[in-house]
């Protein structure tokens, strides 16, 4: 219970930074714009018909097996925003040198750091879920009046409602990850270079001279998990429970990391 109490206090705090509040009034004034602009455009009946996926077609929300549709620009920004507010959970304590006066409230620093990483885990997850139902039903104005929702029946929501769960599942992964790096470094900034150089540039360069690699990176395990189905135009084969096995993997060792890290460093001069 006071594992579960610390929980919840550490999911308030985080909620009360300034950074993850200003975060998500962004996200959903995002999808605003974005239902407005998908409203526009989708008047005229020419150009809707000539667009091959237009979110007016309720269909192209979510392409089943093929990870395609609006949905997946939702996930983009939703692992964005994990890793920037998840780092800034961690690592904005360090820098104001606050994390003394945590350890006084909390003198256990294994359930602290548990505590705050798991807040991290859900609060993440449950904001991903959320912000993907704004993100969708901003486009619902322009699929009632301008639109069509043909080819959604119940095999179609099933699978839209399970690529939610999948995509704010990845979300809640990405801010963990971010939590623990932040912790390691004890920096937001570390732990957003750290992971923005390991996706964009040290995977590529693996994947790009050593390809029969590329089943072992992160970024090609989640592009295997969000849409449930193996890779195409890929030299390798790779089921997607796999893929999420790999990804919790190497979850556990960086999060084991921070925790050793948090356990044994020196926080009085923090």
């Amino acid at each position: 219970m006071r594992f579960v109490g610390l929980t919840v206090v550490e999911m308030r705090r985080a909620l009360h930074r300034r950074l993850v509040r200003w975060m998500i009034v962004l996200a959903v004034a995002l999808c605003g714009v974005m239902g407005v602009i998908v409203y526009l455009t989708s008047r005229d009946p020419s150009e809707l018909a000539r667009a091959d996926e237009h979110p007016a077609r309720m269909s192209s929300w979510w392409i089943s097996g093929g990870g395609d549709g609006i949905l997946t620009i939702a996930a983009l920004y939703l692992v964005v925003g994990a890793a920037i507010c998840g780092a800034s959970v961690a690592g904005a304590e360090w820098r104001a040198g606050t994390i003394t006066t945590a350890l006084i409230w909390e003198p256990s620093r294994l359930r602290l750091h548990a505590a705050r990483t798991a807040s991290a885990g859900i609060l993440a997850f449950a904001i991903g879920l959320a912000l993907q139902v704004v993100f969708l039903s901003a486009a619902a104005p322009a699929v009632l009046l301008n639109g069509s929702t043909a080819g959604t029946d119940a095999a179609w929501w099933g699978a839209l409602v399970l690529a939610m769960i999948r995509i704010a599942l990845i979300t809640a992964l990405v801010a963990v990850l971010a939590v623990s790096i932040a912790t390691i470094g004890r920096n937001t900034s570390a732990a957003l270079i750290a992971l923005a150089a390991w996706a964009l540039v040290v995977e590529r360069l693996i994947a790009g001279f050593r390809p029969q690699l590329a089943r072992f990176m992160i970024s090609e395990n989640v592009a295997t998990v969000v849409p449930w189905a193996q890779m195409t135009d890929v030299d390798f084969e790779r089921p997607p429970i796999v893929a999420l096995t790999a990804l919790v993997a190497y979850l556990a060792v960086v999060v084991a990391i921070a925790t050793a890290s948090f356990a044994r460093r020196d926080v009085a001069s923090a």
